[in-house]
C-alpha cells in the first residue's frame, strides 16, 4: 500500500490536533462576543456624546477655506458637541481634506490658465491658524481650546507639484 503506519499515525495526529483548534476556537468564543457586546456599547455611548466623524464639522469649511470671515453658527454647535478628544483631529482632518480639494481645484484652474502656482504659503499659514483656533473663537468651554494643528502641505501629498 501507500500508506505506511508511520505515515497514517502523523496524518491522525494532524487532523486530530486540527479538531481540537477547531472545539479550543469554538468554545472561546463566547468572551469575544462579550468583549463586542462590551465594544458596541462603547461605541453607542460615543455616538450620543458626538462621533469624531469630521463630516460633523462640513459646515466649518468655508471659515477655514477663508471664505466666510466668522464660523458659522452650526460649525460651533457642532464643535461644542463633540467630545473634547475628538475635535482637533475633527479639524485636522477638515483642514487637510479641505487643503487637498482646494489643490485640486487648484491645479485644475492653473491648468486652464496655463500657470501652475498654487495657493500661496501664507494662505495655508492662515487656514491652518483659523483651525487652530476654532474652539477659541467659537467659544467652547471646555479645553481643549486650542488645537495643535499641522500646516497641510501640498508637497507631502500625492501628485503634488513643486
Amino acid at each position: 500500500g501507500v500508506f505506511s503506519p508511520s505515515t497514517t499515525k502523523l496524518t491522525l495526529k494532524w487532523v486530530s490536533l486540527g479538531v481540537a483548534l477547531l472545539l479550543l476556537l469554538h468554545w472561546g468564543a463566547p468572551s469575544v462576543d462579550a468583549h463586542e457586546d462590551y465594544m458596541y456599547q462603547e461605541n453607542r455611548q460615543q455616538q450620543r456624546r458626538g462621533s469624531c466623524d469630521p463630516q460633523r464639522l462640513s459646515s466649518c469649511r468655508d471659515y477655514l477655506e477663508r471664505r466666510r470671515e466668522q464660523p458659522s453658527e452650526s460649525c460651533c454647535n457642532e464643535l461644542e458637541r463633540m467630545s473634547p478628544q475628538c475635535r482637533c483631529p475633527a479639524i485636522q482632518q477638515v483642514l487637510d481634506q479641505s487643503a487637498s480639494f482646494m489643490d485640486s481645484e487648484d491645479s485644475w484652474i492653473n491648468q486652464r490658465r496655463g500657470r501652475r502656482e498654487g495657493r500661496g504659503r501664507r494662505e495655508e499659514q492662515e487656514m491652518a491658524e483659523r483651525a487652530a483656533y476654532l474652539p477659541d473663537t467659537c467659544n467652547v468651554q471646555e479645553p481643549p481650546r486650542r488645537c495643535d494643528i499641522q500646516r497641510p502641505s501640498r508637497y507631502s501629498m500625492a501628485g503634488g507639484s513643486f
